[in-house]
């Protein structure tokens, strides 16, 4: 959630314990670029298949048939595909935030997505890492290709509806209680959603020293209510401190642990097998206060390992204001 605070401003990606006010609004928006670039540390442009997976090979078939080299007769010959997988998204979300007591604030978000993915597939046949199945020179069998295909999709993501309350108010340390339901009006087919409804609860420790620096910690688990085994447990620590007025800084570590895969297994991993991951990414922003009551963000997430699939750096452009 974001919300508003005189003196040190909250972070753009993290939650701190201070609520925004009884009668209070807050409104934000935020624009993220989203870029997969690798998958378990491997390159998305360049996939390289296993040459043999459970006793399969990647094949072309020979009409026909045709003599190798050594004299033998084929209705096949392996390939060798390079594989470039691009997917972005462009993520936009707007966020309203709605003071119902001193110490509880109500939420919902609903972020529109535009998102595409365009595969082209690089092959060459026979795959010269099977020398048995080498042809006689001039085979017209002899050929390497390009593949493309691609498709976007524009729609809503998953609505998120939040409530944060209070526990405690103390000199040494505030906390707080979040609950959030997300609900799976996103269209998994179009990578907008993740087709599963998922309750959020997340535990939220924050203090403001000397009205310049604020610590946080919060701890939390995702449940998958359609399958418990895939929930994930994740957490956020970090800081906000103010520069000079109006600027503000932040800096977070955030962890995203999965009990299981979020993928039932591929049955003939060629290129890639989807795992079981944890994520550890860090999150450098700015923000500057307008008018009182608004700010205007910048932040990055920078990946800290390559588990799953990873962009370079997730940019993020935010605006919020109060009234």
């Amino acid at each position: 959630t974001l919300e508003r605070q005189v003196g040190v401003a909250g972070p753009i990606i993290g939650e701190r314990a201070e609520t925004i006010g009884k009668g209070q609004f807050n409104f934000a928006a935020s624009y993220s670029y989203v870029h997969l670039t690798t998958i378990n540390g491997d390159a998305l442009d360049s996939l390289l298949n296993t040459p043999r997976v459970n006793g399969q090979t990647l094949i072309f078939p020979i009409k026909g048939g045709t003599y190798l080299h050594d004299g033998r007769f084929t209705t096949f010959l392996p390939v060798r595909v390079l594989a470039d997988i691009d997917v972005t998204a462009h993520i936009w979300t707007p966020s309203l935030t709605y003071g119902l007591t001193p110490d509880l604030d109500l939420n919902v978000t609903l972020p529109i997505l535009h998102t595409s993915l365009g595969v082209t597939a690089h092959t060459q046949v026979p795959d010269p890492r099977f020398p048995q199945f080498a042809l006689n020179r001039g085979d017209p069998n002899a050929q390497t290709g390009e593949r493309s295909l691609s498709d976007d999709a524009t729609g809503i993501g998953d609505l998120l509806l939040r409530a944060k309350y209070i526990l405690l108010r103390s000199e040494q340390l505030d906390v707080a209680a979040q609950l959030g339901v997300s609900l799976p009006t996103g269209s998994r087919n179009n990578l907008q959603g993740t087709g599963t409804t998922r309750l959020q609860p997340t535990l939220v420790l924050s203090r403001v020293i000397a009205n310049r620096f604020e610590p946080f910690l919060n701890v939390g688990v995702d449940y998958n209510m359609n399958d418990v085994s895939r929930s994930v447990v994740r957490w956020a620590l970090g800081g906000t401190v103010q520069i000079v007025e109006p600027v503000s800084a932040s800096l977070v570590f955030l962890g995203r642990h999965e009990l299981a895969a979020q993928a039932d297994p591929i049955k003939t991993p060629f290129f890639f097998q989807t795992e079981r991951n944890d994520q550890y990414d860090a999150s450098v922003g700015l923000r500057w206060r307008f008018a009182s009551t608004g700010f205007v963000g910048l932040n990055a997430v920078v990946p800290l390992n390559t588990q799953g699939f990873r962009p370079n750096v997730i940019p993020t452009l935010e605006v919020e204001y109060s009234f």
